[in-house]
């Protein structure tokens, strides 16, 4: 619209607000269709976590990719050692272990100039943390604020669908219930250890 011409009868207002109730009804059936799709207990992330590839037969199935879920097993096993996200991040890192971001560079391209061997403890924690790897599907775990305002938000737990046993696990349930464990009574060592 050239708002420099002004004309007798202007139609932006109208045509405006006919755009806003377009968007806001395509953003309606966008939502309802994925919560369709995610009470059904289908995955809603683009992408699987480290360990899960899909299946090139069906792209709505993750299957267990076995050279990065061995990274996980790693990861679970030390921490179940005793080792904190801290620890295990340095160890990874030292045994030149490649990070989620650079294993997945190959699919998707996005290292940049990213050091590939360098784990962060945030990383190591969201891992711990996934019950993904014990099979189940989480969904609802995060949503937009509007379709207007593309800021994410963290819904609490108990508005997650957990759905279990949707894919084959990579850790045992056992193991995982442990590291829960093991992660709430966290201690740090003091500066004098």
């Amino acid at each position: 619209v050239d708002s420099a011409v002004q004309t007798e009868f202007d139609m932006t207002p109208i045509r405006n607000f006919c755009n806003e109730l377009y968007a806001r009804d395509t953003a309606k059936k966008i939502k309802s269709s994925f919560a369709v799709k995610g009470n059904h207990g289908e995955h809603l992330a683009t992408r699987p976590p480290l360990g899960y590839k899909k299946d090139e037969k069906n792209p709505n199935k993750w299957i267990i990719d076995e050279s990065a879920a061995e990274i996980i097993r790693k990861i679970f096993k030390l921490c179940v050692s005793g080792m904190g996200p801290q620890q295990i991040a340095k160890q990874l890192e030292a045994e030149k272990i490649l990070t989620p971001t650079a294993y997945l560079y190959p699919l998707f391209g996005e290292l940049g100039d990213r050091d590939p061997y360098h784990w962060d403890h945030n990383t190591i924690g969201k891992i711990l943390e996934r019950q993904e790897y014990v099979g189940n599907t989480v969904n609802f775990k995060t949503t937009l604020v509007s379709y207007k305002v593309h800021k994410t938000v963290h819904n609490p737990e108990e508005e997650w669908q957990i759905i279990p046993n949707t894919q084959e696990a990579i850790i045992d349930e056992d193991t995982f219930n442990r590291v829960q464990e093991l992660r709430e009574g966290r201690r740090r060592n003091t500066a004098t250890g």
